[in-house]
């Protein structure tokens, strides 16, 4: 899928697995992508693959909840010198807590992470595609729509004075992600700009290490039979960025090989 006319797409969390499958994949199709992400060295890894893909890509080591961090991206999206065309708001993460110790300062950082930053980056996304046009896809989690099950997790069984290990903050964050998406879809469809939304279900990355019989117990829970890639959600991404999806707002697409319909 080539962009007629190439531009810019920001990436968040661009350093590894699924931010780094969609900046890959985006970049096969033409546009220039920014990698944006904390750590330096997993964002200069990305593009390089990029690069001897015959890609183009920037990479800029910034934090999505500073303010001034997020002023950086889109500076450094203008010096590109190519209009911004889509924002993947794909930064975020999970610290399972128990649930009598889950303070003020855990539920901040997920909230600040998962929602807020996606939020304000969206804001500024609208505001310099209104009129020209342009696509958001925000990347939730199946776990914003239904609960971990205790039984795939061994460490969620583990009880104690302060409870169960639980992601609440991770949850609820990534259910309010999905009503931000509807929320700015409504707020952007007479600006061009469409919103949307993409959750991953069982997702192999690098930074799980995942088990044989993990793995396995996973996949049988799977309608389709096996644990997702990170390119299967690049696909979908890759979709709603695209002018074949110039009709689709405000809806979401769940890639977890029908993990959630059973």
């Amino acid at each position: 899928m080539i962009a007629a006319d190439p531009s810019v797409i920001v990436v968040t969390g661009a350093g590894s697995g699924i931010g780094r499958a969609i900046a890959r994949r985006l970049a096969r199709g033409g546009d220039h992508c920014l990698l944006v992400g904390r750590r330096t060295e997993q964002l200069h890894e990305t593009q390089r693959t990029i690069v001897d893909d015959g890609g183009a890509a920037t990479s800029l080591s910034a934090d999505v909840t500073s303010a001034d961090d997020r002023k950086s991206i889109y500076a450094a999206a203008e010096t590109v010198g190519l209009p911004l065309r889509g924002l993947v708001n794909n930064a975020g993460g999970a610290k399972p807590t128990r649930l009598f110790a889950q303070d003020e300062q855990i539920w901040r950082e997920a909230i600040a992470l998962n929602v807020e930053a996606a939020a304000l980056l969206s804001g500024e996304a609208i505001r310099r595609m209104s009129g020209r046009g342009g696509s958001i896809v925000n990347i939730a989690s199946v776990y914003g729509q239904v609960a971990l099950r205790s039984a795939y997790y061994a460490w969620l069984e583990t009880a104690g004075p302060d409870g169960p290990v639980r992601p609440l903050p991770y949850a609820a964050s990534k259910g309010a992600l999905r009503m931000l998406s509807r929320e700015l879809a409504v707020a952007a469809a007479p600006l061009k700009v469409r919103v949307n939304t993409v959750s991953p279900g069982m997702i192999e990355v690098e930074r799980h290490d995942f088990k044989p019989e993990d793995r396995q117990t996973f996949s049988d829970a799977t309608p389709l039979g096996r644990m997702g890639r990170p390119d299967d959600i690049a696909g979908a991404v890759a979709f709603l960025l695209s002018d074949e999806a110039a009709f689709i707002t405000g809806a979401e697409i769940v890639v977890d090989g029908g993990w959630t319909i059973w």
